[in-house]
Order: C-alpha cells, then structure tokens, then sequence
C-alpha cells in the first residue's frame, strides 16, 4: 500500500512537471505585439512540422524573417500543407511582430500564397 502511494505521488509530479513545462514553451500571442504587421517577402526555407508550421523570409534588404504559422493540425484545417509554398515563392504574412528579442519574427493569423489567401486564425479580428 506505502509503495502505491510514493508511486501515485511520482507519476502526479512527473504530470505536473510536464504540463508546467509545455504550458511555459508555448506562449501563444502574448510575445507579439498589438499592432497589424504586414511583410511580403522571399521564402528561403519552408519548415512544416510541430510545434508550428515556419517558414523563413528574406526581404528586400536582404534580412532574414522567422514566419510562424501555426500548429499543424490548424494549417491543415485552413487548407495550407507544405504543398503550396516552395523556396522561392514570394508571400505575404498578416500578423503580429515579436515585442522583444528577435524582432524579426511574425507570429501570422493569414499567409497569402500566389492568389490564395490561407486563414490560420480565423477567430482572430
């Protein structure tokens, strides 16, 4: 009976600790700034995969971007999968611009591919 206790009391620390851990690498918008932040620019490097989808832009001046798009499985819902962006493209990124640190970084709600339009946050105005 002691040894199922000390075993439920490490199995609920290891859960606890875990979730702490995800719940702390997942910040979701509260990095990212208020303001509308719009870039076009040149895929250099297309990501697909968890934790979030990414792609890299280089602009004009030639300094790099890290595009966040979001989780997979809601860049799939919204009809977009590493099939429709290929190094080269030239896109647009609809999001929020990172507050602080890297300040090249966009966490996107709308990546626009060509003519189509790809809405990964449809909840957000």
């Amino acid at each position: 009976m002691l040894l199922s206790k000390i075993l439920l009391k490490i199995v609920v620390a290891i859960a606890l600790s875990t979730a702490a851990i995800f719940s702390y690498g997942h910040h979701g918008w509260s990095w990212y700034g208020d303001l509308p932040f719009i870039l076009t620019a040149e895929v250099v490097d297309v990501a697909f995969g968890n934790p979030h989808d990414r792609l890299t832009l280089k602009d004009d001046s030639g300094q790099e971007w890290n595009v966040l798009l979001s989780p997979p499985v809601r860049s799939r819902r919204a009809g977009l999968s590493d099939e429709d962006v290929e190094v080269g493209n030239t896109v647009t990124a609809y999001g929020h611009r990172r507050r602080e640190g890297d300040l090249f970084e966009i966490k996107t709600e709308r990546l626009k591919v060509g003519e189509r339009m790809f809405n990964l946050y449809p909840d957000r105005k």
